[in-house]
């Protein structure tokens, strides 16, 4: 499946939620997430974290309750634009071994809560991202040839009526925005 999602940074989340509750969307409770991104030493990212390319894979495990998903994501027009594939691991701590083995190396973490719900056909996610702030995403997904640009039209069309605009977009994952952060020369 492709998924083809904007991120947008947002000052009053709780408004946001007030008015897409408004609409009908029901949301989760909060979640904690705690996401451990890596990356192979043959293609570091280390100076460029931000410039990934199409064809990059991005590997990360996830700590969300008492489970742990293995998501894997391969890079199309651009960060937001993903083949993407996920699955639920027994052993989380085994799972690390095996991409350490495998030679993958932690890279960044990422710690969040966050709210997930529908709007319509769109999954979407309010999200309080340590040493960030705050976002919603809104994400389609697609069949693998879907156009992008169409899809982010469509997405940006149903946060409308929530007063966001193309000048909130982030267009980078929080992964890169935390490595940038981090690594500030």
């Amino acid at each position: 499946m492709r998924e083809i999602e904007i991120k947008l940074r947002v000052n009053d989340l709780d408004e946001v939620e007030e008015r897409l509750k408004q609409q009908g969307c029901v949301l989760s409770e909060p979640i904690s997430q705690h996401d451990t991104i890596y990356s192979l030493p043959s293609k570091s990212i280390r100076g460029d974290f931000g410039d990934t390319k199409e064809g990059h894979i991005a590997v990360r495990l996830r700590k969300q309750s008492d489970d742990t998903i293995f998501n894997l994501k391969k890079q199309l027009t651009n960060e937001m634009d993903n083949i993407e594939y996920e699955t639920k691991v027994e052993d989380g701590e085994t799972m690390h071994q095996i991409l350490q083995l495998l030679e993958w190396k932690p890279e960044v973490e990422v710690k969040k809560t966050r709210k997930k719900g529908k709007l319509g056909e769109y999954e979407i996610c309010l999200d309080r991202v340590e040493e960030l702030g705050n976002f919603i995403e809104i994400e389609k997904m697609t069949d693998d040839n879907a156009d992008p640009e169409q899809a982010r039209k469509e997405l940006f069309e149903a946060l409308k009526p929530f007063g966001l605009t193309e000048k909130d977009e982030e267009t980078k994952g929080y992964d890169t925005q935390i490595y940038q952060l981090q690594n500030k020369k």
